[in-house]
């Protein structure tokens, strides 16, 4: 890895770049203007491994996260957020944490001072904002991902046992067994689902807005961090084992059995839990799903059900089978003040793509309701272009970055306050970053339109019930050489899991098949020819008819070519994409956005020498690095020009540029530089 041969971000040539907190550089929401308002094609279902609305539209969702009091704007900053997600090419946004204790407002309080001692019903005010909220994000096409248990304090006074030693978000792991904590779970689902929005006259469970919800959020029987050990929860699941073992025939011994696996090895085995207790933790996890799932649909809740989002192995996955879609999280760098600041462009395995195919099955949607790759990373640049072109090759089903933010106020700056007691929950702010959200123009459009498309070949990991319970695959899964053959060729091939026989169509990989996972050495090609990484110079590109891209690191001022594009990239790291904002291809276009982005951060900040450690944030405003480019683009008008866009989206001044043999030749980086360019007659 050559990243020390870049100049500090503080020596390098750098322009401010603040993308406005309330606003939009660009609107592209005309490219999506007859999908509003959401809803209008039915509601969502979940059929033959895809999301499909009623009227037979099949849907890509692209979108991001609000977190805790940010699901709570008031009703002027809710229209000027709805109208900005859908400037930025938004489609759905998910609800997220909005009943965490610690954030002001939650579902069950609007503001601090006055006692609440339960969690049985909803602060009004609170709600009422939610319901302007969606009433505005269906207005602009957007649709809602509602979460149901996530961040939960429960208190005494809703009638548990010992609440004080129930963890604060949503008493992981005593939710999914207890049946008191069941039952409010039910009822709060029944209370929400039921509530009539009364900004659009329909109950939650009747609106086709709502489109996807999720039982439970990280929070399952197989996270270890979260030991069952609180009293009397320890007890009553020691019980429901013993029980379970004499009906299985399993001789137990007589003392006391632990559910604290923190100190596991997962690598050697050792206190691992046995596969008995892995049978049993199955058990109580697809029961809880099974119970909780049938409640909604007797509520009326008629859109696809999730029970839980993210990847911890096979086990869970497995017990997961009976909601209509997987749900998986993936993150790069999830730091505090330290990171390790390693560009995932050089990974062979192990990216935030191999994370996620290890959580698809084949014959379910695949949603992925949180990626990052957080600041104050320095290479997060690529992130959204290669996770949204992965997601098309993939054929998943939706994504949301985690996440727009905590708060409500304005921010000018990268990183926010602390809260929950959690130091690097600034770092997930995005909706300002131009090394990321900067980049979803060009994401949404290239995943949303599929200007990537499907892989040609479907492969699937085969699994059976023995693997699903042997300790290690249950958690450490990525050991097998068949999950390996997986994380390689994830961007080569459509890749799944199958619990049993895979369909017809799709290549079986058994568990004595070693050879794909030797199949891509240096670099890999999409099997669609349309995608391109190599992880030992640590770059990629994009070649589609209406999008052209490459993202990573050039050293020796590379040239890339594409079909009908050339890019030679000056600067050591760059982002730098061609979108045609027309339905005609990049050769025919009159209407062509140019984004191009390296690292960006804030004015002042501060790092040691190889950027792990942050010694001072920085303040605004933001600043991104100058990408130096020559770039070649044959199309057949002549009068096009190359329009440097601000920030507020002035122009601010036109690029040199030649028009030859129909060939657009332009430099980027040098006269009126930005991020984005427009090219256009």
């Amino acid at each position: 890895m050559k990243t020390h041969h870049i100049c500090n971000f503080d020596t390098a040539k750098t322009i401010p770049f603040s993308l406005p907190w309330d606003d939009a550089p660009l609107d592209i929401s005309f490219m999506f203007e007859d999908e509003k308002p959401a809803g209008k094609h039915g509601f969502l279902k979940s059929e033959s491994g895809k999301f499909i609305f009623e009227d037979g539209t099949e849907p890509r969702f692209w979108g991001t996260l609000f977190n805790s009091a940010t699901c709570f704007p008031s009703h002027l900053l809710a229209e000027k957020r709805a109208k900005r997600l859908a400037k930025f090419g938004i489609n759905i946004v998910r609800m997220h944490q909005f009943d965490a204790e610690w954030a002001i407002p939650n579902i069950f309080q609007f503001t601090r001072g006055k006692e609440k001692n339960n969690t049985l019903s909803f602060d009004p005010e609170s709600l009422d904002l939610l319901d302007y909220f969606i009433y505005c994000l269906k207005a602009e096409g957007i649709y809602i991902y509602l979460d149901l248990l996530v961040y939960r304090t429960f208190k005494q006074n809703d009638g548990v046992d010992n609440a004080a030693g129930l963890p604060p978000n949503g008493a992981k792991p005593y939710s999914i067994f207890d049946r008191q904590l069941i039952e409010l779970q039910k009822q709060y689902n029944y209370n929400l689902f039921t509530h009539v929005n009364p900004y659009i006259n329909l109950a939650y469970c009747d609106d086709p807005a709502i489109a996807l919800t999720q039982i439970t959020n990280e929070n399952d029987m197989f996270n270890f961090q979260f030991p069952a050990e609180a009293e009397p929860y320890r007890s009553q699941l020691e019980k429901r084992y013993r029980e379970w073992a004499a009906e299985n025939n399993l001789s137990l011994q007589n003392e006391k059995i632990s559910f604290d696996f923190k100190s596991s090895n997962y690598d050697t085995g050792e206190g691992c839990p046995s596969s008995e207790m892995l049978r049993f933790l199955h058990e109580v996890q697809r029961n809880y799903c099974r119970e909780m799932y049938e409640h909604l649909r007797s509520i009326g809740v008629k859109i696809p059900i999730a029970g839980d989002a993210w990847n911890r192995g096979l086990c869970l996955l497995s017990a997961l089978q009976d909601c209509d879609f997987t749900d998986s999280h993936t993150y790069w760098d999830l730091c505090g003040e330290r990171l390790h600041n390693k560009p995932s462009v050089y990974n062979r395995e192990n990216n935030m793509l191999t994370t996620i195919a290890g959580n698809r099955c084949y014959d379910k949607p695949l949603f992925i309701s949180e990626w990052d790759m957080t600041w104050p990373h320095e290479w997060r640049a690529y992130s959204a272009l290669q996770i949204a072109a992965a997601a098309s090759f993939q054929d998943w089903n939706g994504v949301t970055i985690h996440a727009y933010r905590y708060r409500n106020t304005p921010l000018h700056q990268l990183g926010e306050d602390i809260l929950g007691g959690i130091p690097y929950r600034r770092n997930f702010t995005t909706f300002i970053d131009p090394a990321k959200f900067g980049l979803f123009y060009a994401a949404a459009i290239l995943y949303r339109r599929g200007d990537v498309t499907a892989a040609e070949e479907k492969v699937a990991v085969q699994v059976d019930q023995d693997e699903v319970f042997s300790s290690q695959a249950s958690i450490a899964h990525q050991s097998f050489s068949r999950i390996k053959a997986l994380e390689v060729n994830v961007e080569k091939h459509m890749m799944g899991i199958a619990f049993g026989n895979a369909p017809e169509n799709f290549l079986e990989v058994k568990k004595e098949d070693t050879a794909l996972a030797e199949s891509c050495l240096d670099s890999v090609t999409s099997d669609t020819g349309e995608l391109y990484r190599n992880w030992q110079k640590g770059y990629g590109w994009i070649d589609t008819p209406c999008s052209k891209g490459a993202y990573g690191f050039f050293y020796e001022k590379e040239t890339v070519e594409l079909q009908d594009a050339k890019f030679s990239i000056n600067t050591p790291f760059a982002t730098i994409i061609l979108t045609s904002l027309t339905e005609k291809p990049l050769c025919e276009s009159s209407n062509i956005l140019l984004t191009a982005v390296g690292r960006a951060d804030n004015t002042g900040a501060k790092y040691n020498e190889d950027h792990t450690e942050r010694l001072a944030i920085g303040h605004e405003p933001i600043l991104i690095e100058v990408i130096e480019a020559q770039i070649e683009l044959k199309n057949v008008h002549k009068d096009l020009r190359v329009w440097s866009v601000a920030s507020d989206g002035a122009f601010v001044g036109c690029l040199p540029c030649t028009s030859e043999a129909g060939i657009l030749k332009f430099e980027i980086g040098t006269a009126y530089p930005s991020m984005y360019y427009l090219i256009c007659q």
